[in-house]
């Protein structure tokens, strides 16, 4: 028993430091989650005015600028009126 001891001791220590490292690492990792406004889900409305363009690449850049727009202004409303769409109430 006495034997096994230093091998528990070191197990302990390698153990401490691993954790104690991965923590450092995960601070100055870059965030591997999106920001909850890309998770924040487009309109409907907002949407089917970006579907109203004829290439799928301009499709992409409305809602590309809408998203922007959201992370700016943080409200949905805002962003319907910074396109010429009007006012929705939520419900």
């Amino acid at each position: 028993m006495l034997s096994l001891l230093p091998h528990l001791i070191w197990a302990g220590v390698a153990i401490f430091a691993i954790r104690h490292l991965a923590a450092a690492v995960q601070q100055f990792a870059p965030a591997s989650a999106p920001e909850a406004s890309v998770l924040e889900e487009l309109p409907e409305d907002l949407v089917a005015l970006a579907m109203t363009e004829q290439e799928t690449w301009a499709q992409e850049e409305v809602v590309r600028a809408m998203r922007e727009r959201y992370d700016t202004l943080k409200d949905w409303n805002l962003v319907r009126a910074a396109f010429g769409v009007g006012r929705r109430e939520n419900r």
